[in-house]
């Protein structure tokens, strides 16, 4: 797998989109929910899906910083848009009391998941690529 590019982007984004929208409707039918927004909803996760993608993308530019503050830049920059979107949205329509936890744990089981299978395609990149060069000397 190679990293987020222009070439690959669409289709992680999709693969994103769709754990999330497999996680948003598992959670539902275990607790019973029924959300009368169920369409925007689904929207929503399409939207945090581009924004995990490309804020996880943008390590690409970060390569010469170590890895895990970079992660947590990430994440935490993935989780201030997350609580800025919910209070903006706030000002438009009434949230559910719960809206901040709520919004928190779906963002950040995908943000985790896909950051797992991203760095982990990565590292794997570079050990081959190091053993390539081990094999040239």
């Amino acid at each position: 797998m190679k990293l987020i590019n222009r070439k690959n982007f669409f289709q992680i984004v999709c693969i994103s989109f769709t754990l999330l929208v497999c996680y948003k409707l598992i959670y539902e039918w275990i607790v019973g929910f029924k959300d009368p927004n169920y369409t925007m909803n689904i929207f929503l996760n399409l939207l945090f899906s581009v924004i995990i993608t490309a804020i996880l993308a943008i390590h690409f530019y970060l390569q010469k910083y170590p890895f895990v503050p970079v992660f947590f830049g990430q994440y935490f920059f993935t989780m201030g848009i997350t609580f800025l979107f919910v209070k903006i949205g706030g000002q438009f329509v009434e949230l559910a009391p719960t809206a901040y936890r709520d919004m928190f744990v779906s963002v950040t089981v995908p943000f985790f998941a896909g950051a797992a299978v991203y760095y982990i395609s990565f590292f794997r990149q570079i050990r081959k690529a190091n053993k390539m060069l081990e094999n040239l000397r």
